[in-house]
């Protein structure tokens, strides 16, 4: 861990008040330089907005949820029985009980093909010099382990975002569409 932690500062001041309005939407990073300040702020209002319209139609709330690796799909299970996938990558996991947070692209448990999220993100950083996409752990509170998770949100064009607890560290994951089955 190094200085990843004091360069989230200027994030958080800068998205505690952003508002919830989506811009753009879908549309992944191609490579090129962007304005980073403005790209945080469109990450985390984009992640507002598609959380909150995931809310209304997934109804995961009280969800339980696997992650099966290999096919590369979340299922979640309503308390009706009813069943969601979707697509899944792991962006990282972060410990709430020593607040470090460790990128999925450098996550031993994880396999390689859920890892292109969070690589693609850490290329993103390279390529803007942003050392809390780049290093593989870093001090975080949870706020900022969302922060992060919306930036691979945004980088790589994802539906959506699941924070998923565990007996340990919390799993955060961006997500694709998701197939409903009674």
């Amino acid at each position: 861990m190094t200085a990843a932690s004091t360069s989230l500062d200027w994030a958080r001041r800068l998205l505690g008040a952003a508002d919830t309005r989506a811009e753009g939407g879908g549309v992944p990073w191609a490579g090129e330089k962007v304005d980073v300040e403005r790209y945080w702020a469109e990450a985390w209002r984009d992640l507002q907005h598609r959380q909150g319209v995931l809310a209304k139609r997934a109804r995961l709330a009280h969800a339980s949820w696997t992650v099966d690796q290999s096919a590369g799909l979340i299922q979640f299970e309503r308390a009706n029985g009813e069943l969601a996938t979707a697509p899944v990558q792991i962006i990282g996991s972060w410990n709430p009980a020593i607040e470090i947070f460790s990128w999925g692209w450098d996550h031993p448990s994880v396999r390689t093909r859920l890892r292109a999220f969070a690589e693609r993100t850490r290329w993103f950083g390279e390529a803007h010099a942003l050392p809390e996409l780049t290093e593989s752990r870093q001090r975080a509170t949870e706020l900022e382990a969302w922060r992060l998770t919306a930036i691979a949100l945004k980088v790589n064009g994802a539906v959506g975002a699941y924070r998923g607890p565990t007996e340990g560290p919390v799993i955060f994951m961006n997500i694709g569409e998701l197939t409903e089955r009674g």
